[in-house]
């Protein structure tokens, strides 16, 4: 089973100690019922020594049975600890194309979902190994015993994992469409929450949502789940009354052809119900290593960038750049209907703290421009320059943290810091809020923000701060004034862009406001994925066309 082969490489000597005990245990347990057989059921060795060493035996294999077990659920324990830390450090490390492509519901499910999986299985890993490795060291002992009856044992042993076998197959399949439901219902979750409001102003939508989307989905994960748990039923009860057989088989055996004597009989019967309660309980556990398998698959098939434990490359840029440079920067990415929308070939160069103002219509580019200026997306073709030096994928991380934004789909962070993660002094707070009018409405303790539940343009605002306080050198807004209301929407343009400017960023603002296109040093447009230089007077034709829908 994968998993465990994962277990073996990541933690191979923590796993061949947990195997030890294991075995270790399983030899103190035949130990035991073998004590009972040669002493305890003869009658002149029932003494108070013989019940000491007996209980003497069954203390030791107390221990060392809890602490095998104790090892295996550390080692399954820290293996999920592993996946799950190192999954979100790969969520981190991808491109940010990487997890649009994928998408936020399939991730979000494997979130909760298959790393769940992965703890549940290991919650049942130690049942798993126990059962397998004392069904062997009872083996071993049922031949010393009596070589025919263990031949008998093993054969109806067998019919009982072939048996198991053809129902894990089925639950297999069981669990891979339940899985692939997952996916799909996680996003009828987030359409439910995100939607919420148009879906209460048009009941008859929220109703063909609910019965035509939800229902569906729903109703195919309860009966994959029901199907599963059938499978499972039939497993276990199956297991349990081959082991149930193999004891009557064996008294049967032992008296009608003397194939062993009553008392070894007795031995090999207890040998067999003790083997019983952890070989059931491994049958048992198998659908959660199963599910599991299904959960680790979902993870590796998502794609997300390798990983790697550190946060920082060897790469520095110059923090004094002078110019970054857009040399036939290109951009291509499917959409919807199998047609492509492309940046043509694009050549830019932003100078140290100038003001530069993007505009055009919806749809015309402006915000792919901006996600490959930052960084966020690879160009098709094309070169970035800072001064002299060539972004390549070995210094693009290095490049990225020259950068600062406020995107439309902006978060808020909680936690208040500069560019390179050290706490910002209260005094520099203090002045954004207030520069942002939000010292009456945002709370901050121990550079935290307790209460970011604010209207849209209040929430930008702080998103502002929070990215002004970092101090990168270029700043991108992409349309930040949007949700402002008019009062503010000045004071954006004719105090902050200033304010910005005289702290020595270089401001990349994507803007609709060509009531304010003077505040900006320079004004470039696109169109179509072309870009193009304006003056003051074509900024205002091209605002015009804008208004008209041209």
């Amino acid at each position: 089973m994968e998993i465990i082969k994962l277990i073996y490489i990541q933690h191979q000597r923590a796993f061949w100690q947990m195997f030890a005990l294991t075995l270790l245990s399983g030899g103190l347990g035949i130990a035991t019922l073998s004590y009972i057989n040669n002493y305890l059921l003869r009658d002149n060795q029932l003494n108070s020594g013989g019940i000491g060493t007996f209980l003497l035996l069954v203390a030791v294999y107390f221990v060392v049975a809890s602490v095998a077990q104790i090892q295996l659920a550390r080692l399954g324990q820290r293996f999920i600890y592993d996946t799950q830390t190192q999954f979100v450090k790969r969520i981190l490390d991808s491109h940010d194309e990487q997890i649009q492509w994928i998408g936020k519901p399939k991730i979000l499910a494997s979130l909760s979902n298959d790393i769940r999986s992965l703890s549940i299985a290991f919650t049942r890993l130690p049942e798993l190994v126990q059962g397998a490795l004392f069904t062997l060291v009872c083996s071993l002992y049922l031949i010393v015993l009596s070589f025919k009856l263990f031949l008998v044992t093993a054969i109806l042993m067998a019919a009982m994992i072939v048996g198991t076998h053809f129902v894990v197959k089925k639950h297999y399949g069981s669990f891979r469409a339940m899985r692939n439901a997952e996916d799909e219902i996680q996003q009828h979750y987030e359409t439910a929450l995100d939607g919420h409001k148009e879906l209460k102003l048009n009941r008859f939508r929220a109703e063909r949502f609910y019965r035509e989307d939800f229902l569906p989905q729903a109703e195919q994960r309860r009966s994959t789940h029901v199907e599963a748990d059938a499978y499972h039923a039939v497993a276990v009860n199956w297991g349990n009354s081959v082991m149930l057989a193999v004891v009557g088989i064996i008294f049967y055996l032992s008296i009608q052809y003397d194939w062993a004597s009553l008392s070894d009989a007795a031995t090999i019967t207890m040998t067999v119900l003790f083997m019983r309660s952890p070989l059931t309980a491994a049958i048992g556990a198998f659908p959660a290593m199963l599910q599991s398998q299904v959960g680790l698959k979902a993870l590796q098939r998502l794609g997300l960038a390798d990983y790697h434990a550190d946060f920082h490359g060897d790469f520095r840029l110059p923090e004094n750049w002078q110019t970054i440079r857009l040399e036939q920067i290109s951009y291509a990415y499917p959409v919807q209907g199998g047609q492509h929308f492309s940046l043509q070939p694009i050549d830019l160069t932003l100078k140290r703290g100038e003001t530069v103002f993007l505009i055009g219509g919806n749809g015309s580019g402006k915000s792919t421009l901006s996600m490959v200026l930052a960084g966020l997306y690879t160009p098709t073709a094309g070169k970035i320059f800072v001064d002299d030096i060539e972004i390549t994928e070995k210094n693009r991380d290095a490049y990225r943290q020259l950068f600062a934004s406020v995107f439309t789909d902006f978060h808020i962070f909680e936690q208040l810091m500069d560019g390179v993660g050290a706490d910002v002094a209260d005094e520099k707070i203090d002045e954004w809020l207030a520069h942002l009018q939000l010292s009456d409405k945002v709370k901050i303790e121990q550079k935290r923000i307790l209460n970011s539940k604010l209207s849209q343009g209040q929430r930008k605002r702080l998103a502002l701060m929070i990215a002004a306080l970092e101090r990168r050198s270029l700043m991108i807004l992409d349309e930040w004034a949007a949700d402002q209301d008019p009062q503010f929407r000045r004071v954006f343009y004719e105090n902050l862009l200033p304010l910005l400017k005289n702290q020595g960023y270089t401001v990349f603002a994507i803007s609709h406001d060509d009531k304010y296109f003077h505040h900006a040093e320079r004004m470039i447009a696109m169109k179509h994925g072309v870009l193009s230089e304006l003056d003051m007077d074509g900024a205002k034709i091209v605002a015009d066309a804008q208004s008209r829908g041209e």
